[in-house]
Order: C-alpha cells, then sequence, then structure tokens
C-alpha cells in the first residue's frame, strides 16, 4: 500500500492539498502532519514574560484541534487520514518524518507566494521541492 504524507496547516491550501490527496491516492494510507512551528529564538525569548508567548504545550494542544478538524474534513472528502505532530522548522520536520516512515510520495499546498515575498520569506513548499528524496505534488 502506497503511503502519503500531506502536510496541514489549517490553510485553503492545505485542505486543497488534502481533498487531492484524498481522491487521487484514494487505496493509499494517508497521514496529515502537523508541525508546530517555533521561530528562531523561541527558546530565549521564552525567558521574558510567559504570558506574552504561547507554551510549547499549549501550540501542540492546538495542533490536536487542528487534526482533529482534519480527520473530520477527510471524512467529507470521502476518506480517511492517520495524523501526527512535529514540532522544529516545517521543512525540516516535513522532510525528516517522510525519511523515518518511509512515505512514496509528498503531497503539499503552495501558498502562492512569489517575487520578493518569496525571496525574502522562502517557501516550505519549495524547500520540501528541492530537499525531497521522493516525489512531491505541490498544489495550488
Amino acid at each position: 500500500m502506497r503511503k502519503i504524507l500531506v502536510p496541514v496547516d489549517g490553510s485553503e491550501h492545505a485542505d486543497a492539498a488534502l481533498a487531492y490527496a484524498i481522491e487521487r491516492f484514494s487505496d493509499a494510507e494517508i497521514t496529515a502532519l502537523h508541525v508546530v512551528d517555533l521561530p528562531q529564538g523561541y527558546f530565549a525569548a521564552t525567558a521574558g514574560d510567559p504570558e506574552e508567548i504561547p507554551s510549547v504545550e499549549h501550540r501542540k494542544e492546538e495542533a490536536k484541534e487542528l487534526l482533529e478538524a482534519v480527520e473530520a474534513e477527510a471524512e467529507q472528502f470521502g476518506g480517511h487520514v492517520d495524523t501526527d505532530i512535529a514540532t522544529g522548522d516545517p521543512a525540516d520536520e516535513i522532510l525528516e518524518y517522510a525519511s523515518a516512515h518511509d512515505f512514496d510520495e509528498i503531497v503539499i499546498g503552495s501558498r502562492g507566494i512569489s517575487g520578493v515575498g518569496r525571496i525574502v520569506f522562502g517557501s516550505v513548499a519549495e524547500k520540501v521541492v528541492r530537499r525531497a528524496e521522493i516525489p512531491v505534488v505541490v498544489v495550488h
């Protein structure tokens, strides 16, 4: 059975990628992965006022709620997905997760950032495409 990884973040682009994966790979094992993105300097910043900085556990609780919604959404699309949470840099975590769990393909949504925005901010999808050792489908 093919194994398909779909990174999700609650955006309409991730929803489109999930719908595509369920439709295109109906007989595959699909896993929706949410990466709790901790900005650089996060841990140093937590030495400040803890009321201003969400804790890692709080972010993971939000991720669990998101993944519950993703499971319900998958059922609406006529499919089933397994879910999981990782913590760290999204592109790095997606690639490490795909490798560690022997996925056959990654289906990822693209926000459509172009021009200067892409140069300045980069793109998780772009990083995944450039560095993945397995096929990647980018859904716009």
